[in-house]
């Protein structure tokens, strides 16, 4: 774990952004789910991920 403080907020607005978008391509039939699929932890591996790479990015 970086050593920096984690924008929770930041974190929050991409989660919520990767639901909504993970929410409609599940209603368009572009992703299927079954009855052991976890909206809301993928959401939240995806916004961990995207979340630090951004971190990254703006370190270089």
């Amino acid at each position: 774990m970086p050593s920096e403080m984690i924008n929770y907020i930041l974190l929050y607005k991409i989660r919520k952004k990767v639901k909504k978008i993970i929410q409609d391509k599940i209603e368009d039939g572009e992703l299927a789910t079954t009855e052991k699929s976890c909206l809301g932890c993928l959401a939240d591996d995806l916004s961990w991920e995207i979340y630090y790479l951004l971190k990254e990015k703006e370190e270089k």
